[in-house]
């Protein structure tokens, strides 16, 4: 499959776009990036360190600085002021290409055919909102949007009922929601089940792939921020995890709009495909797998 990362990395990010790149079935034709866990220079740099260490020179397009609607609030306490947790990363091995994120994937979309890329959104959807508004045609060649966000049953994680992307910039969310885009959606009700221990940890070190080693440090960095038995949620790997494994995710439709003042999922009218539950144990053993090629 063809894949855009749109992405703030972020240690799950980073995670999750290790995956995706060491993954045979998954070719990565450009990453795009967005100001979210942190500024838009850090983001750009780190998705260049991520390709670095993987080995591969995936074109990476700086995107949207800010959210549409409101201002940038970054998320320093979880992922450090690097971004990754203060593990080590090589430097990227070209600086940022030329083209800005949201022309990148117009330009990426209408070199493919119709319907044979996918968009994985690790980070608020503010990249994908702007290319809805700047280059439809090319949105409509999609095959289908996977993004990370939102809580629908469960608490939120930056207030009562919201989730860090999708408040980040709601009028992007709300925005992506209404253009009846192929979206599927993997809120907190399946992202907070899958997490790691240190018997993962140490199941990832001993495969002795660079990708597999990489993650074993970054989920360190995360068990730094707990003080329990697993790490805190492993979000965003589940975006490449459930377009190779779709078995393992509990879907179910659900009609939902974005308020705008919150950035909590509310009952709303447009139907969209959610991942309300996960298969822990199979997308541990998924994760591991594709970690260690």
């Amino acid at each position: 499959m063809s894949i855009i990362i749109d992405t703030d990395p972020g240690i799950d990010d980073a995670i999750a776009i290790l995956y995706a790149l060491n993954h045979p079935e998954q070719e990565v034709t450009a990453m795009t990036t967005v100001a979210g866990n942190i500024g838009l220079s850090v983001t750009t740099r780190n998705a260049g360190r991520i390709c670095a260490l993987a080995q591969v020179d995936v074109p990476v397009h700086a995107g949207a600085a800010a959210p549409l609607g409101k201002e940038a609030n970054p998320e320093l306490g979880i992922h450090g002021t690097d971004g990754l947790g203060g593990v080590v990363f090589p430097e990227p091995l070209s600086p940022p290409a030329g083209t800005d994120g949201v022309g990148a994937m117009a330009a990426a979309l209408m070199a493919h055919p119709p319907q044979s890329v996918d968009l994985f959104c690790l980070g608020p959807l503010t990249n994908l909102a702007l290319l809805l508004d700047r280059a439809p045609e090319a949105a409509k060649r999609i095959r289908r949007v996977i993004a990370m966000g939102g809580a629908v049953k469960e608490p939120g994680n930056v207030g009562p009922k919201a989730e860090f992307n999708i408040a980040h910039d709601p009028h992007a969310a709300a925005a992506v929601f209404v253009a009846g885009l192929p979206l599927t959606l993997i809120p907190l009700d399946a992202t907070r089940q899958l997490r790691a221990d240190r018997s993962y940890i140490k199941a990832l070190r001993e495969t002795g792939a660079v990708a597999a080693i990489a993650s074993a440090d970054l989920i360190d960095a995360y068990f730094a921020a707990t003080n329990g038995a697993e790490s805190r949620p492993l979000h965003d790997p589940c975006v490449p995890l459930l377009a190779q494994h779709p078995e393992l995710f509990r879907m179910e439709a659900h009609d939902l709009s974005v308020d705008l003042e919150t950035g909590a999922l509310v009952a709303g009218e447009h139907t969209i495909k959610v991942a309300m539950g996960v298969n822990v144990q199979g997308a541990r053993a998924a994760l591991l797998h594709g970690l260690s090629f």
